[in-house]
């Protein structure tokens, strides 16, 4: 099996990578970046064989399909912003591709690719990480328990240092990304319809496993709500909520009272940039020095609600992982990974946009994730009706 991973130098496509390159039937990974330096870095430590570094422009629409038509399946890790015109390359050139998510919107328009995807006889598999990724296999299995589905609420992003390890600095996502579930109006699906929420709303303070503890979360923009509430039948509510630490809220709400997050053009030194522009460079800068250090424990918690046998029942899924930081967010990136091999292996067949809680078998993910050390529990709660 012959893979390319565009970003895969990044935070997200460093674990998918180191992932891939441990399985016998994958011969060859190419990761395919900008950042030649970051990755030829990258690819020294990862010590495979069968990987190689090679630099990948995606706005050039034509060497872009070219190059994929080398492969049998494509991973994409690069900034959301880009995710529509990568999709539509991999249909053009007849090769699955596999994403972790476009932040709702960019999901939404990547749906509009369904009909060419399917004549082209390419699987978009988007969403396929942990928040979105993860959650809606697990929401799927749960719903699939169920005789009568009525709401799923996710929430997302604890975190904490494993012992002997500094405090936690970094997100585990791209700077931009952070900034996005800051500045953008989160999105819920109620009642059939999908509903705008203000920004940090919502507060509500979560357990999550130990050592994470009681962590507070607000509603952000992810794209489980959309597919969720498409795919699950009969489901009438869905929710998902991020940790947000209050000195890191502290943090941002000056950039964005002083209008440092701005994407209004201004003219510097000659040039139109944006404030958000310049912002994202800053911190970025500061975000790569952070990620080698320690390692960390990310959890997701999410529960699915509704009938069985008569009865209101409450299923209960927790999820949590391990992993040092020099190999990126291991949380997003092996799920990705196995998602990538999935199509690779045939064992997904549905073509066209195929979201992971429409096409993926959830027993068999799952079994995938405990291979590789994520630790799930499911509890159930049931209430009787007097």
């Amino acid at each position: 099996m012959r893979i390319l991973v565009l970003g895969g130098s990044g935070l997200v496509g460093r674990a998918a990578v180191k992932d891939l390159a441990e399985q016998e039937d994958v011969s060859q990974l190419v990761i395919g970046d900008l950042n030649i330096a970051r990755a030829e870095k990258f690819l020294e430590k990862l010590n495979s064989k069968k990987a190689l570094v090679q630099r990948v422009d995606v706005s050039n629409h034509e060497k872009l399909v070219q190059l994929m038509r080398e492969f049998d399946v494509v991973g994409n890790c690069v900034y959301y912003g880009a995710l529509h015109e990568v999709t539509q390359a991999a249909i053009e050139a007849k090769v699955h591709v596999v994403d972790p998510g476009g932040m709702f919107h960019g999901t939404r328009k990547q749906m509009q690719l369904d009909g060419p995807a399917k004549t082209a006889g390419v699987t978009i598999l988007p969403c396929c990480g942990s928040g979105p990724g993860i959650n809606n296999v697990l929401a799927r299995y749960g719903a699939d328990k169920l005789d009568r589905v009525d709401e799923i609420h996710i929430k997302a992003g604890g975190v904490a240092p494993a012992p002997g390890s500094p405090p936690v600095k970094g997100t585990g996502m791209t700077i931009r990304t952070v900034l996005d579930e800051y500045t953008m109006n989160p999105i819920i699906f109620e009642n059939g319809e999908y509903k705008e929420v203000p920004i940090l709303s919502g507060r509500e303070i979560v357990k999550f496993p130990e050592p994470i503890g009681e962590q507070p979360a607000y509603f952000s923009l992810h794209t489980e709500p959309l597919t969720l509430g498409m795919y699950i039948k009969g489901v009438k509510v869905v929710t998902l909520k991020v940790v947000f630490p209050e000195e890191e809220i502290a943090k941002i709400k000056p950039l964005l009272e002083l209008g440092l997050t701005s994407t209004a053009p201004m003219e510097w030194m000659g040039k139109k940039v944006t404030p958000r522009q310049v912002l994202d460079q800053i911190l970025a800068a500061g975000e790569q020095k952070e990620e080698e250090q320690g390692s960390e424990i990310c959890a997701t918690v999410l529960w699915v609600t509704g009938l069985r046998g008569g009865k209101p029942t409450k299923l209960i899924y927790e999820y949590w992982v391990e992993h040092e930081k020099q190999w990126g967010n291991t949380k997003t990136g092996v799920p990705f990974a196995i998602g990538l091999l999935m199509l690779g292996r045939g064992e997904i067949t549905m073509r066209g946009f195929a979201a992971p809680e429409q096409c993926i078998n959830p027993s068999d993910f799952i079994k995938e994730l405990n291979k590789r050390d994520f630790t799930i529990r499911e509890i159930e709660e049931k209430s009787e009706i007097l």
